[in-house]
């Protein structure tokens, strides 16, 4: 795939189709080259992906989320990996609220701008710690994840990955 994006090879008809079946979109996007509207980067004005967004962040909360270390920092740093490793992975942003050049900091902002609304909205609860030897906070989710906004590569590869992270703090 990566030869192909590079112009290096064609791509036959039975790989097109492969490939539109994996990234669940029309064989004519990889054909004309057609972005779907939910892939379009966080700094365009189509911001769909924070519904998904939200899912995603309620599914972490419940997969790894109940770990005693894991503050509202680490927690956006969960988020950020996550949101890069599928990219890496797939070559495609899991919600609008992550695009490829986003840097850390980028993302620490943006994804605590929309789980500050997600507290607002009652979604989640924010807790104060003492973790660490100081002041924290923890994120504690008010409402179970709807898995419906997420297709079934994206809610296998999140599971895996939250499994993945869980261990390590």
């Amino acid at each position: 795939y990566i030869r192909y994006e590079n112009g290096d090879v064609e791509l036959n008809a039975s790989a097109i189709r492969i490939l539109a079946k994996l990234y669940q979109i029309e064989y004519r996007n990889i054909i004309d080259g057609i972005m779907p509207e939910d892939t379009v980067s966080y700094m365009g004005t189509n911001n769909r992906g924070t519904e998904k967004f939200r899912q995603i962040v309620l599914y972490a909360l419940q997969t790894a989320g109940d770990l005693v270390y894991l503050t509202q920092t680490d927690f956006y740093k969960l988020i950020y990996m996550i949101h890069k490793d599928f990219y890496e992975q797939y070559f495609v942003t899991l919600t609008s609220l992550y695009y490829p050049e986003q840097s850390l900091s980028e993302g620490l902002e943006i994804y605590s701008n929309e789980i500050t609304k997600m507290e607002n909205d009652n979604l989640i609860e924010m807790l104060n710690t003492s973790i660490h030897k100081g002041q924290s906070k923890k994120i504690i989710p008010l409402k179970r994840a709807n898995l419906n906004y997420l297709t079934g590569t994206e809610a296998c590869f999140l599971h895996r990955e939250f499994a993945k992270y869980s261990t390590e703090f």
